[in-house]
């Protein structure tokens, strides 16, 4: 979002979801108020992993209605009406020089740690290459440890962010991946599940509440 929530609030208005995953870059410090959070949290359950745009001592401190944190932790496994979610949070780097830098050898202790564990959804500010990494031009903006960490999670959803470009696609291994894009420019994607399994929209139309 960047700074721009107006398009959450008309989202959250428009579908009512049951929750509201968010793969980070709410806004960089001071450009998005508590309250404009919490609005959000007032409407709808929120998980989010945090990007590199993002006030991390804000989102550390939002919670949910039912006193859960909105800030999913890398080693966790959260379960929603019976949703399993995982996911980490950063963009990959070499050192830890910044909050928002992941490294390798994280994202591989995360995989670690996560697996033999069932998940529905794995989310992630970067991207794993190959899944909806492309850039304008046709190259790729993912990474491999995102990938590899992914084949061990074994998500029937992986969702990302970071590169401000919308895609999706279901791998050859049966996981629907979507980049939700940049959703201050009105992308998002609508995930929802039935007998048949997963099935995500994305969208860029942003209309009113109520019009």
């Amino acid at each position: 979002m960047h700074g721009n929530l107006k398009p959450v609030h008309e989202l959250v208005c428009m579908y009512e979801p049951d929750l509201l995953i968010c793969c980070g870059d709410w806004g960089d410090p001071g450009t998005v108020a508590r309250s404009e959070y919490e609005a959000i949290i007032g409407q709808t359950h929120v998980l989010t992993v945090f990007g590199n745009h993002d006030d991390l001592d804000l989102l550390r401190g939002l919670r949910n209605q039912d006193g859960s944190p909105i800030l999913l932790e890398n080693n966790a496994l959260r379960e929603i009406n019976g949703v399993r979610i995982a996911g980490w949070s950063g963009i990959w780097a070499k050192s830890r020089a910044k909050p928002w830098y992941i490294t390798d050898e994280e994202v591989r202790s995360i995989g670690e740690r996560l697996s033999g564990q069932f998940v529905h959804i794995l989310v992630t500010h970067g991207c794993a290459i190959g899944l909806c990494d492309s850039l304008p031009g046709g190259k790729r903006g993912g990474h491999r440890s995102f990938l590899d960490t992914a084949k061990i999670i074994k998500p029937e959803v992986y969702l990302c962010g970071h590169l401000h470009v919308q895609q999706s696609k279901l791998t050859k291994d049966g996981i629907l991946c979507a980049n939700v894009g940049n959703t201050a420019e009105g992308d998002y994607a609508l995930l929802s599940r039935s007998a048949n399994g997963w099935d995500i929209k994305l969208g860029r139309w942003l209309p009113k509440c109520g019009s």
